[in-house]
């Protein structure tokens, strides 16, 4: 067993030095990327990127910076992702404790794309729990806010747990990989109150499991989500798309079409910063305001193309395609295509990969929460859905930049034990309704 696990982590040192980003004389760590030189920059564009540079995004380039993983991950890794085994198929794994399933990815691997979206499924970013609070707003063509959205999201990890008992899994039956907590939304009135549910079982055949709580009927129902793929809360959101893949692994086929450098968002520099957009809103300036100008750094990335081979009613795209980070198994990059072919929504996360993203932080610290991460954790202060075609975007930020440092209530946590949202007993029906209430 020592000798495989040796030769297993002497196969990621190799792989791990081909991926140190590629220099360029031409896009060096200082330079700025705006409509009139983007050629500078053509082959580390994705189509979605470079329409945002095409309408004005500037994008200034950073020093590239590793992302490390956790020490617990990484050994975790060391230890068990030898004995990984997946099917034939792909769309199921065995054996599996915690860690990187498949640390080492051959993209001649007929399955190599399933391995690399069972790493996104239990990712060095979300282990044990995560979750925030976030603001949100539809914007149209003009850049003026349609809707506002204020929400919090909080996923519960029950398999591959490495901080907090039990561990390494939540046991239950059937078995669970991850739960999701959407809501009490606060924003649109319309929904205010409304909380969701949601379990995704670790067995392929075995449907995901979604509960709403309603407000208006004071009851938790069991709800069928045949169409994922359909815009939430009057949003360009789908449930799908969360986390840029929320999708079960076994309703999908994956093929690897690239091995590339892109331009991605690691450590943003910005976090509650009104300056993280290019324009404002409600301003006349466009989608502009939907456009982040943050700092921009070389990642090295599988390009992934997904498509929907197993739901019960048409799905709306034909294909994802997916900027999936060779590092955190993310994709800080997800293009949705209708079911013409035609490209027509974005999704980006600017990510900021830091140990603490303020100075205060957190501003308001939660009941039962540390906070004492002596590791960098991957934050997301803002992220965009852009619709192409009908010309609207809905942005997010995390926390609001419409507030005060002081007034930031449900900064994002990782790996807590006592946080209210973030344990197994808080992810059930009963606590989806006192929560409601």
């Amino acid at each position: 067993m020592r000798n495989k696990t040796s030769a297993l982590f002497l196969s990621i040192a190799v792989l791990m030095l081909g991926l140190a980003p590629l220099g360029r004389a031409d896009l060096n760590p200082g330079a700025t990327i705006t409509q009139a030189n983007m050629a500078q920059a053509a082959d580390l564009l994705t189509p979605a990127t470079r329409w945002m540079v095409e309408h004005g995004m500037t994008m200034w380039i950073g020093e590239p910076r590793p992302y490390t993983w956790p020490k617990a991950y990484k050994e975790a890794t060391e230890r068990y992702a030898g004995q990984v085994e997946i099917s034939a198929d792909g769309r199921e794994i065995f054996n599996y404790i915690a860690g990187a399933p498949f640390p080492v990815i051959d993209t001649n691997d007929p399955l190599a794309g399933y391995r690399i979206m069972w790493n996104h499924a239990q990712p060095p970013y979300s282990i044990d729990n995560i979750g925030a609070s976030y603001v949100a707003h539809l914007l149209n063509e003009d850049g003026d806010v349609e809707q506002s959205f204020e929400n919090s999201w909080r996923r519960v990890m029950w398999s591959g747990r490495l901080y907090t008992d039990p561990k390494p899994i939540i046991p239950h039956n059937p078995a669970v990989r991850h739960t999701h907590l959407w809501g009490p939304l606060v924003l649109p009135n319309r929904y205010k109150g409304l909380a969701v549910l949601e379990f995704r079982y670790v067995t392929a055949s075995a449907a995901d499991d979604t509960y709403v709580y309603s407000p208006q009927l004071r009851k938790v129902r069991r709800i069928s989500v045949a169409d994922r793929s359909a815009s939430i809360w009057g949003s360009d959101y789908d449930l799908d798309s969360f986390y840029g893949f929320n999708a079960k692994i076994g309703a999908w086929s994956f093929r690897v079409l690239a091995e590339k450098d892109i331009l991605g968002v690691l450590h943003s520099g910005r976090y509650g910063d009104a300056a993280e957009w290019c324009g404002q809103r409600d301003a006349g300036q466009g989608l502009l305001a939907a456009l982040p100008c943050v700092t921009w750094e070389k990642r090295r990335v599988w390009v992934v193309e997904a498509t929907p081979t197993n739901y019960p009613r048409q799905y709306a795209y034909s294909k994802r395609i997916l900027y999936m980070d060779q590092e955190t198994f993310g994709p800080g990059i997800a293009e949705m295509y209708d079911t013409n072919g035609e490209l027509q929504k974005g999704l980006l996360h600017c990510a900021f990969v830091t140990t603490k993203p303020h100075d205060r932080y957190p501003s308001n610290p939660l009941k039962g929460a540390r906070y004492n991460y002596q590791e960098e954790q991957l934050f997301v202060p803002n992220f965009v859905m852009i619709d192409f075609q009908k010309m609207l975007a809905t942005v997010g930020e995390v926390p609001s930049t419409e507030q005060r440092p002081s007034e930031w209530e449900g900064e994002a946590y990782f790996n807590e034990a006592k946080v209210k949202g973030a344990t197994s007993d808080s992810h059930t029906t009963n606590a989806l309704m006192e929560m409601g209430r």
